[in-house]
């Protein structure tokens, strides 16, 4: 465990492990890269870290900290980018917002016009209620626009609260301009779920839409909504929870107008009584095509939480008429939670966390044509079953590869301490599914490089391509929170130095 009083003697071994280099006992090893550069008597807590990867390699991660006065609790929103997939960054970040006031929940999208963010804001009105706002850079990430975009046309005080923004937009040439946001607001009582839209790269958007159809507005709670959009940019796809029948069902609304009208939504976790059961955390995936799919976890078996999904093979036109569970241990008996799925072709890829052996696992699901045939495969295999208690399950694809990365804390466990500190990582396969016989099936890899269990990580954000993984996360390790990123290529893990040295050099 490295305690306040270490950290200090280890300055050296921190940037070292930072940029790479030698360690203690002569060691060389390869380290992480930090990218949220601040002085050092006065490094504040870097959170919130999200990336995104445009096809042509560049790299864009941001995050939240108040670097600009340490005094004042308020953060800002700061970038950092790569124009040569992650082998060098700006020497100092951009900041994205530019009001003096709260800024939580940032969110980035990007593609080769330029980079987005939303986040939620308190600058309007005197209740402190958060507002969803909008900036943009078209030089790669070099300067952002003067002023930021309020999008909320209809609270321009700030009468309601809104939460959660989401922001997405098609990556393929002619359909990059449209981008899509959504969020939950309470301006009508309960809360709603609204989506606005720009056809011009946020130069001007669209007045929001409602797209929760129960009534009258503000009936009922339709909150966390996740969005997904076709190729075209012409079908865009939003899922949320809503109880307007009493416990949480997961809902879906879609529009074929690239936003500007919705058709009527639709539950999809049927095959129980509309309301009688929760079902929390719905992520939606889509082809770029026709295929989309929905999961998330679900109550109707019993104490325990069980995965589920409902598929659409017409751009969410039609589903099916029950919902079908993809976790195969005895129904309802452990906690199956927080699925995240990819889509490619005709299949998804599913991946969550499981306790069905005391401790949680990463456990993952192909669905082909909407159909099971795939049996489970567990993927945080480095470990013994349940002993790393592995969490924060998140998913990555391109049309060659799917990666799946976590946090676990397999080392402190080997270790015998409880600090709570985690390592990262991965285990990746080939689009067309996980084939037993050519993936490592005997170990997974690792994707931050500093001594195993010395440090608290989250926020892990991946990407895939071209036959590289690319990770930013949150990390521990120099006593603040900072901002880290690693590029290799799949199947090559990071190699932290042996904790022995560590322990070596502190005694």
């Amino acid at each position: 465990m490295l305690k306040s009083t270490d950290i200090a003697a280890l300055a050296s071994v921190v940037l070292l492990a930072a940029c790479g280099g030698t360690g203690p006992g002569g060691l060389e090893f390869v380290g992480d890269t930090r990218l949220d550069s601040a002085e050092v008597n006065d490094d504040p807590d870097s959170q919130g870290t999200k990336m995104c990867l445009t096809d042509a390699g560049h790299v864009y991660v941001l995050w939240l900290d108040n670097r600009r006065d340490s005094s004042d609790p308020r953060s800002d929103i700061w970038l950092n980018r790569s124009l040569d997939r992650g082998d060098s960054w700006l020497q100092a970040p951009v900041r994205v917002n530019h009001e003096d006031s709260n800024v939580f929940n940032a969110e980035l999208h990007c593609n080769s016009r330029g980079v987005f963010v939303v986040w939620e804001d308190d600058r309007d009105g005197e209740l402190e209620n958060h507002q969803i706002y909008f900036n943009k850079s078209t030089n790669l990430g070099e300067t952002f626009l003067d002023e930021d975009i309020l999008l909320e046309v209809f609270d321009v005080e700030g009468n309601s609260m809104s939460l959660e923004p989401k922001i997405i937009g098609s990556t393929k040439p002619g359909s990059e301009d449209e981008l899509f946001v959504t969020w939950y607001d309470n301006l009508n009582g309960a809360y709603d779920i609204l989506v606005t839209s720009s056809g011009d790269s946020g130069e001007t958007w669209r007045d929001p839409v409602r797209v929760d159809s129960d009534q009258p507005a503000g009936s009922a709670y339709s909150a966390r909504p996740k969005i997904a959009v076709s190729d075209d940019a012409l079908d865009v796809f939003v899922v949320w929870e809503d109880s307007r029948d009493g416990a949480a069902d997961v809902y879906f609304a879609r529009s074929v107008s690239g936003g500007v009208s919705w058709e009527n939504d639709d539950r999809l976790d049927v095959g129980d009584g509309a309301g009688a059961w929760n079902s929390f955390e719905p992520q939606i995936c889509t082809n770029g095509d026709e295929s989309v799919y929905v999961v998330w976890h679900d109550a109707r078996n019993g104490e325990g939480r069980d995965v589920f999904y409902n598929y659409s093979p017409d751009s969410g036109a039609d589903w099916s008429s029950e919902a079908e569970r993809i976790d195969s241990d005895p129904a309802g008996l452990n906690n199956s939670l927080f699925p995240v799925c990819v889509a490619e072709g005709s299949s998804a890829h599913v991946a969550w966390q499981d306790n069905r052996n005391d401790g949680y696992d990463i456990f993952y699901r192909q669905i082909r044509d909407g159909l099971l045939d795939d049996p489970e495969v567990r993927l945080d295999i480095g470990d013994i079953e349940g002993g790393a208690n592995s969490l924060g399950t998140t998913i990555a694809n391109d049309r060659q590869a799917v990666m799946v990365a976590w946090r676990d804390g397999r080392s402190e466990a080997r270790q015998g301490v409880s600090n709570g500190f985690e390592d990262l990582h991965y285990q990746h396969f080939g689009a067309t599914g996980f084939d037993r016989e050519t993936a490592e099936v005997d170990s997974d890899f690792r994707v931050d490089s500093w001594y195993d269990g010395q440090s608290f990580k989250t926020d892990l954000n991946i990407a895939v391509l071209g036959g590289e993984w690319y990770a930013a996360w949150t990390d521990g390790r120099n006593g603040s929170l900072d901002v880290f990123f690693r590029r290799l290529a799949l199947g090559e893990a990071a190699t932290p130095p042996p904790i022995d040295e560590l322990n070596g050099n502190l005694n």
